[in-house]
């Protein structure tokens, strides 16, 4: 049985949601389904940035997982952390995971418009460039397979509901494939 790694923030945690609803578990039935025998480890926590996943890369590097999503993102541009600065933190995490030969997917985001055309410009350039310069896929934006649809989201708009959650898993899932067959 192969382990999956899912790390990030509230969207990883399933934030509003029970255990059995957020993001690794439903990935987790999803491919189970599909005959994959995979063990989705949780390693999202709500309100956190990738500066902060800095802190918490060796407790995921501890798991020994055999593939790891990395999803953050949200946190930071709702802070308005720099792009350049959270490149940095995200490009560190993923070296982390590549030095141990785990095969890492880097879940991008897309920064929503409230944050200004200049700055969201340049955070929406982040992900997919660091992909390219790591060589490792991307999902290109975890929000859009629910963010703006009031039937997917819960009452705050922001997170997604359990629907929501199963879109993003959904969207998510041939990346997810083909991610656990380089592990």
């Amino acid at each position: 049985m192969k382990t999956l790694a899912v790390f990030g923030d509230s969207l990883t945690e399933g934030y509003g949601l029970k255990p059995s609803e957020a993001l690794p578990a439903a990935l987790e039935r999803r491919l189970r389904a599909e005959g994959i025998e995979v063990k989705a480890l949780n390693f999202g926590i709500s309100g956190e940035t990738s500066e902060d996943g800095l802190h918490r890369m060796n407790e995921v590097l501890k798991a020994k997982p055999d593939a790891v999503i990395v999803a953050f993102g949200a946190n930071d541009f709702y802070v308005g952390d720099e792009p350049d600065f959270v490149r940095e933190n995200i490009e560190t995490l993923c070296n982390a995971f590549i030095r141990k030969g785990i095969p890492v997917l880097l879940g991008g985001i897309k920064a929503i418009p409230d944050v200004g055309a200049e700055y969201k410009a340049e955070f929406d350039k982040v992900f997919p460039e660091l992909a390219e310069k790591l060589g490792i896929p991307l999902f290109p934006n975890v929000l859009a397979p629910y963010f703006g649809n009031p039937m997917l989201t819960l009452m705050d708009g922001l997170h997604p509901n359990e629907q929501g959650v199963e879109r993003m898993a959904e969207a998510m899932l041939p990346h997810v494939r083909t991610l656990l067959k380089k592990a």
